[in-house]
């Protein structure tokens, strides 16, 4: 299923089925890509992923509760919905492993070696700029 929502009422619909798939309930012990359609420039060639994340739970549970899914919201309006208009939507690739942690970390580096940089949504959670304080 792809997330192609332009609006925060559409990507919670889409969002909210994607999460009730038989595969977002069932599977445990995953590691996930978060992607959009298009590659997006890196420091050293492109790449369509935009977060590599690994639970030991199933997806729904990872992210249906009230807190995380509100953080993906918040997201859309900061950050999917922006990438979305450039590169295409949303697809979500669960993978399950016998130990997540280490296949993340394992995905993390390869990316890394690939791309010289970890995905955009890796390297830090998109929030404003702080306002900067005269401190000359």
């Amino acid at each position: 299923m792809k997330i192609s929502a332009t609006t925060s009422d559409e990507f919670k619909e889409q969002f909210t089925t994607f999460l009730n798939q038989e595969l977002c309930l069932s599977l445990t012990n995953i590691v996930y890509f978060w992607r959009v359609e298009k590659p997006i420039t890196r420091v050293l060639g492109e790449s369509n992923v935009l977060y590599i994340g690994q639970t030991s739970r199933s997806f729904n549970k990872r992210y249906s509760g009230s807190k995380d899914f509100a953080t993906e919201v918040r997201f859309f309006t900061s950050f999917y919905q922006h990438v979305m208009k450039i590169y295409g939507s949303i697809s979500i690739e669960i993978i399950q492993s016998d130990n997540p942690k280490t296949a993340e970390c394992e995905a993390l580096n390869e990316y890394y070696r690939n791309h010289l940089e970890r995905p955009p949504l890796n390297r830090s959670i998109p929030q404003p700029p702080k306002k900067c304080l005269n401190l000359c």
